[in-house]
């Protein structure tokens, strides 16, 4: 006996899939949005650091770097222990430079790239320097400039006269300025 079995199957309706859900409300994918944030956050850092560098250029820091008037005293203190071993040329031509680079920086003059007779006429007319030290810094340009320029041989004692008038010039702007060889202190440091 046979038994026929008949399954009848039904026509099930097949569904559609559904899209998926949309998470954001954003029409832009993520990787897309992420990208630009990225872009946008790299390009202020870059920025924030340039202005940074910028600013510390022009504002360098204070801790850690010396003032002109402390550099200016070591490197004639240097000098001094060097006076025996230098020409009379080359100490006036380093006590110049030192001399004219401290004034430079410390007061914004054009001290080293002018002539001596120059730099005192640009100084003659300001409130930068008292009379006095005028006159004691004409006098330390013109005694320089003849070691510098005529190579001429110092007097005896005339290098630690100069040593001292450049202390002395570091030491007294702003105060009364005494002659140091002519009050007897021809070794006293200032």
């Amino acid at each position: 006996m046979t038994h026929s079995v008949f399954c009848s199957v039904e026509h099930i309706p097949l569904h559609d899939i559904d899209p998926p859900i949309q998470i954001s409300s954003s029409p832009y994918p993520v990787w897309m949005i992420l990208s630009v944030l990225l872009t946008i956050l790299t390009g202020l850092g870059a920025s924030s650091l340039l202005l940074f560098l910028l600013w510390k250029r022009n504002y360098p820091s204070k801790r850690g770097r010396s003032s002109p008037r402390k550099d200016i005293l070591e490197a004639l203190q240097s000098l001094r222990s060097r006076l025996g071993t230098l020409s009379h040329h080359d100490f006036g031509v380093e006590i110049s430079s030192l001399l004219r680079s401290y004034v430079q920086d410390e007061y914004g003059l054009h001290a080293t790239t002018q002539t001596s007779m120059e730099f005192l006429a640009s100084v003659q007319d300001s409130n930068i320097f008292p009379p006095v030290e005028k006159a004691v810094l004409g006098r330390f340009l013109e005694t320089v400039d003849l070691l510098k320029f005529s190579k001429a041989e110092a007097r005896q004692g005339e290098p630690i006269e100069l040593l001292l008038q450049a202390e002395q010039l570091v030491h007294a702007h702003g105060h009364a300025l005494t002659n140091p060889v002519a009050d007897g202190e021809g070794d006293a440091k200032f």
